[in-house]
């Protein structure tokens, strides 16, 4: 679903530079919606459908990459219409199978049957890296108290998703080392006013397989001695 934010939109301070896409992003209860809704004209909210239970490792990275495929072709009429979208949570989400792999909730056989499936929608350009990567970062004491006021979700998972603070963080501190200038970390303590512009490696697969090859090599907490 896209949403509007017509309060978001009105305001004068949002600096950019033809049409750009933004990731807000953070473990679960993080803020990613709110701050989404403060700082892009158009919101695009995470899937919520799920794999059949009996789909095998290749079906279920089928599954996402899909998924994530759509999300991302969804926003690129409100891009054009707006100037900016913002994705509540990244559509590139391979870092989601990498982040429970290395917590020891998934294996990298799940992660790398993701990562092949995505890998064909970016060359297609059907998937890729947004422009900007708000990375929302509030201590833990404040995201259980952001869940236990929202009535509105359940968030099953929370406690899984709390432990996958670390990874998540880690994987983006990769990303950046690789593509600089696209994350902006702490973003939930600080206004977003730098200008933005289109990246000219939305769709470059050099830079998916370098990350893919450097998380794939970095030792995580589940491999740690």
């Amino acid at each position: 679903m896209i949403h509007v934010s017509v309060q978001a939109f009105s305001r004068a301070t949002r600096p950019y530079h033809s049409s750009v896409i933004i990731v807000a992003e953070g473990v679960s209860a993080a803020g990613k919606t709110r701050w989404a809704t403060q700082y892009a004209p158009a919101i695009v909210e995470e899937n919520t459908a799920s794999p059949a239970a009996t789909a095998d490792i290749a079906a279920v990275g089928r599954f996402w990459s899909d998924r994530h495929s759509e999300r991302w072709l969804r926003e690129l009429e409100p891009e054009r219409t707006h100037g900016a979208v913002c994705f509540d949570t990244d559509p590139l989400k391979i870092h989601y199978g990498w982040c429970l792999w290395q917590v020891g909730k998934g294996t990298r056989e799940e992660w790398l049957a993701n990562v092949v499936s995505t890998r064909a929608h970016i060359a297609q350009k059907q998937l890729g890296f947004a422009d900007r990567i708000a990375f929302l970062e509030p201590p833990e004491h404040v995201v259980r108290a952001q869940k236990a006021n929202d009535g509105t979700r359940r968030r099953s998972n929370f406690e899984t998703h709390l432990q996958l603070y670390a990874p998540l963080r880690r994987w983006y501190l990769l990303l950046e080392s690789l593509a600089p200038g696209r994350l902006v970390f702490n973003a939930d303590q600080r206004q977003e006013t730098a200008p933005l512009s289109l990246k000219t490696d939305r769709y470059c697969l050099a830079l998916f397989d370098a990350l893919i090859e450097t998380a794939d090599r970095t030792p995580g907490s589940s491999r740690s001695p």
